[in-house]
């Protein structure tokens, strides 16, 4: 069965059950280092559908892994808010 099929036939259970779902989000990653997946970030983040952050990874050095964290949708404003004190 395709994960969409199982999402939607699990949301319908779930109404025909009584309760009320009240969202299906993904949580995992996602390699958005090309612009065609950063701009399909965009359009998520302009209709509030997704919420996160985006870790750039890099290497100082060839060894030492770094990384900085960019906040994306409605979640990672309110995470910055929290951290600043706000």
């Amino acid at each position: 069965m395709a994960i969409k099929d199982e999402v939607l036939k699990t949301l319908d259970m779930l109404k025909k059950a009584g309760y009320t779902p009240v969202d299906a989000v993904y949580e995992g990653a996602v390699g958005v280092k090309e612009d065609t997946t950063l701009a399909f970030m965009d359009k998520l983040d302009e209709k509030q559908l997704v919420s996160g952050v985006i870790r750039v990874i890099y290497t100082t050095d060839g060894k030492q892994v770094r990384f900085i964290e960019i906040p994306v949708g409605q979640g990672g404003e309110e995470q910055l808010a929290k951290e600043a004190g706000g």
